[in-house]
């Protein structure tokens, strides 16, 4: 995403339907659907399964309201801010793109493991 964000704008910027429509294909279509594609596994695999619900629904709701609530009004700013310039938009979309990374590299990486193995554990002993 971070690496489509100039082009993004340079496609609508061209004023052309079919440059639109490619910046949308590409935006939404290719770039983004496997983002979210992945997400709901990766948050399963964060939160134990007696709070995961309540976990990722907490996770992902704040985020998103925090991050994606802001982000039209900032990106409006800063059109504002620098004469409808899309370049600190786009350097904007890109610094959330690394936040986005570095809060990936975070997350323990759980393949092959018992995501519930304390459950199964505790479970056993009573």
């Amino acid at each position: 995403m971070g690496l489509f964000a100039f082009p993004y704008f340079w496609m609508l910027n061209e004023g052309s339907n079919l440059m639109m429509f490619l910046a949308t294909i590409i935006g939404l279509g290719i770039i983004w659907a496997p983002i979210t594609a992945v997400l709901g596994t990766m948050f399963s695999e964060i939160f134990a399964a007696e709070v995961r619900y309540t976990g990722i629904s907490l996770g992902y709701q704040i985020g998103a309201a925090v991050a994606g609530g802001t982000a039209p009004l900032i990106a409006a700013t800063l059109l504002l801010k620098f004469n409808d310039s899309y370049v600190p938009v786009a350097l904007y979309i890109i610094f959330t793109a690394i936040v986005s990374l570095t809060a990936i590299w975070a997350v323990n990486d759980r393949k092959n493991q018992d995501l519930d193995i304390d459950n199964a554990t505790s479970s056993l002993k009573e």
